[in-house]
């Protein structure tokens, strides 16, 4: 990368407020939930709309080129971050599953697993100017943050955390709407081409989070804007919304497909030249884990509640397969969330016991 990506994305907040009040008040709402777990608070404008507007990004460097046509005040120096952070994103292949279901309590009721290694995780709840309030959850090690790394409870130094606002890997917004982030499977690479604005993946779930109120909303938005998987992998989303439509998106040679669908793990499952016949020995574990999220929802006539999530999601956990243990992946977090109780329950690194629950 040509510049430090801190820079930019932490930049790119900076646009919104000269006098730094929203920047300020979002990281006095930093603190520890657990071990390795932190939550933060964004209210105001971060500039999704102008970037978008503006053409958006196929890749870091023409983000950069955005921030760096738009300051005016001269770059943000990272003052207060340790020299050698550099914010690159990175999503190595992870595993992840996740379930939509009807809640016996009521309404709809979504789960999902994250699964890979042991890293540090934050809770984003933002409060855009002009978008739905969300919570979103992101690894503070795709921003280039150690497992150990400890905020400085002070301004300017944790700035680096606003920047997990543009690296969402899934979450829920006052609509209802679900988004998840998953591998597909492969390493195809989506690049399309064409006169619309571009995002990158996890540009594409913020978009959705603050724009979309429902799994068609999601979808055109997502076909006016082109999509670029910058990171050597391909992904699919799975995307729910209040009404209990749930679909998985994929795309192929660089056309999207979308596939009405309850579950998703990390194989082909849409309607397109690539969707999984069960012959290919290295999707095994994503087989059976699909296969296991299709038995617990039907055997219940797909009502749930928390604890029958939960549970669910506890049986396709990384910890239950051997493979997983030897290449030292778990179950980072878990969630369910129940949309019309506006209430996320996470699990964090495998226990099931001790659920972190958020109402907004």
């Amino acid at each position: 990368m040509k510049k430090n990506l801190f820079i930019i994305l932490v930049g790119m907040l900076l646009l919104s407020s000269c006098s730094f009040k929203s920047e300020m008040a979002s990281l006095k709402s930093l603190r520890k939930v657990t071990d390795g777990v932190f939550y933060i608070e964004y209210s105001g404008n971060y500039m999704l709309d102008e970037y978008i507007a503006d053409g958006g990004g196929k890749t870091n460097d023409e983000m950069s080129d955005f921030i760096e046509k738009c300051l005016k005040r001269g770059k943000w120096s990272g003052l207060g971050a340790d020299k050698d952070i550099s914010v690159k994103i990175t999503s190595p292949d992870f595993g992840c599953s996740s379930i939509a279901a009807e809640n016996v309590d009521g309404g709809q009721i979504y789960g999902r697993n994250y699964d890979w290694n042991d890293c540090s995780i934050i809770i984003i709840h933002t409060k855009p100017d002009d978008g739905y309030e969300s919570i979103s959850t992101s690894c503070l090690e795709f921003l280039g943050l150690k497992r150990d790394w400890q905020p400085a409870y002070k301004f300017p130094n944790d700035m680096i955390a606003l920047a997990s606002i543009y690296v969402p890997l899934d979450g829920i917004n006052e609509k209802g709407l679900y988004i998840a982030d998953l591998m597909a499977g492969d390493d195809e690479k989506t690049a399309q081409d064409t006169s619309k604005p571009d995002v990158t993946t996890t540009v594409a779930i913020r978009l959705i989070l603050d724009k979309a109120a429902s799994v068609d909303e999601a979808i055109s938005l997502l076909e006016e804007n082109d999509m670029y998987s910058v990171i050597d992998s391909a992904h699919h989303f799975a995307i729910a919304d209040s009404s209990g439509k749930s679909v998985v998106v994929e795309y192929v040679n660089n056309q999207m497909y979308v596939t009405e669908c309850p579950v998703l793990t990390n194989h082909y499952t849409a309607d397109s030249p690539k969707k999984d016949n069960g012959s290919d020995p290295h999707r095994e574990n994503s087989r059976e884990r699909f296969a296991k999220l299709l038995a617990a929802g039907e055997k219940c006539g797909w009502k749930m509640g928390t604890a029958d999530i939960a549970k669910t999601l506890e049986s396709v956990s990384a910890n239950n397969y051997a493979a997983d243990k030897l290449n030292n992946t778990i179950t980072a977090w878990s969630i369910v969330f129940e949309p019309e109780k506006r209430k996320v329950s996470y699990y964090f690194r495998g226990d099931y016991t001790k659920p972190y629950v958020i109402e907004f």
